[in-house]
């Protein structure tokens, strides 16, 4: 046996050892969800509700919050039916006040906090000229300032038991920027450096971070996007590419790999998606991949329409949205309280 082949054995062998290691670690850190106090920030619809579900189908005490009170009954209604405690309690989570007296009302009707989620979030789609510095900062203090008022305020109780997990949800436009998505793309990828960063500094106290980055789901949530410019045209390609296999997935699958990456402890989790793949080919050959992104920027509509007003999903209708092409998203409007 020559020293490459040895050396080749020894590193397997290594490889293989960290593998096992890592396997035996998370199954020492999973839990069962029965009795577990879970807060979900915009828990009222879309894939906040779809995990809140799921969690109550598994026995968790739920909290969730949300900015509109109606979006909240309906979700806190459907979810008392399935048999779990709810609170629902408004809270814009851009508002350090309304976040403490959220988590606050919490841990006095639950007596502690096990798991955070953080869900809620904006998204707004349009050219760089249909922006303005409004939409970048409503973004970030949404998508990335209202995670980390959350996660401030929750820490100290987590702290306090020796416990806990905090699942963030940013996207795979946190690890790749789509054009017409500046905004989001800014807030996100701003979420994944904090919830990376989160993870390294609070392993130690025995509470683990995991941060969630799906591709396109379909949970209906195009209907109450911001789209600008030609505003018709933008939710047209935005809601099509919502709706149709295996470009987007269904948000239950999605959340309940959340989920189970949540019970693992698991640092990081890219839900199964063909569009995954995109990360490695940026990894791997990023000047491609930008030029890639740049062709399809061409493609996408130009400056026009409504200009830098702004107009929700179910405002920009037109002969292609909704249509034959939409109909999955449409049914996922409607199942998760989009509507």
């Amino acid at each position: 046996m020559n020293k490459l082949t040895k050396l080749a054995i020894t590193a397997a062998a290594a490889y293989g050892g960290l593998q096992f290691a890592r396997t035996i670690a998370r199954r020492n850190r999973e839990f069962s969800w029965q009795g577990k106090r879970v807060v979900i920030s915009g828990g009222s619809r879309g894939l906040g509700l779809v995990l809140a579900r799921q969690l109550a189908d598994q026995g968790a005490r739920i909290a969730i919050c949300a900015r509109t009170e109606d979006d909240l009954n309906v979700a806190a209604n459907e979810l008392r039916r399935r048999g779990t405690e709810v609170l629902a309690k408004p809270c814009d989570i851009r508002d350090k006040s309304q976040v403490a007296a959220f988590i606050d009302k919490v841990v006095q009707q639950y007596g502690g906090i096990d798991v955070l989620i953080n869900v809620a979030g904006i998204i707004t789609v349009g050219p760089l000229d249909s922006m303005t510095m409004d939409n970048f900062e409503n973004s970030m203090r949404t998508n990335c300032w209202g995670a980390l008022h959350t996660i401030l305020e929750t820490l100290p109780h987590m702290r306090n038991q020796g416990w806990g997990r905090i699942v963030n949800v940013a996207s795979l436009g946190g690890k790749r920027a789509v054009p017409h998505m500046l905004p989001y793309a800014a807030s996100k990828f701003a979420l994944v450096g904090l919830s990376n960063g989160l993870r390294a500094e609070l392993k130690q106290e025995n509470i683990f971070v995991t941060t969630a980055c799906p591709a396109l789901m379909r949970t209906g949530s195009p209907r109450n996007a911001i789209f600008k410019g030609q505003h018709r045209r933008e939710y047209a390609w935005f809601s099509i590419g919502d709706s149709i296999p295996p470009m987007a997935m269904n948000a239950e699958t999605a959340a309940k790999q959340i989920l189970t990456a949540c019970q693992h402890g698991r640092g990081e989790v890219f839900i199964r998606n063909p569009l995954n793949f995109t990360i490695a080919l940026q990894q791997m050959f990023p000047e491609l991949t930008n030029e890639i992104l740049a062709i399809a920027a061409t493609v996408l509509p130009e400056m026009g329409g409504i200009g830098r007003r702004a107009a929700k999903g179910h405002q920009s209708e037109s002969s292609w949205s909704p249509s034959v092409l939409t109909t999955l998203t449409q049914q996922a409007a409607v199942q998760n309280n989009e509507v």
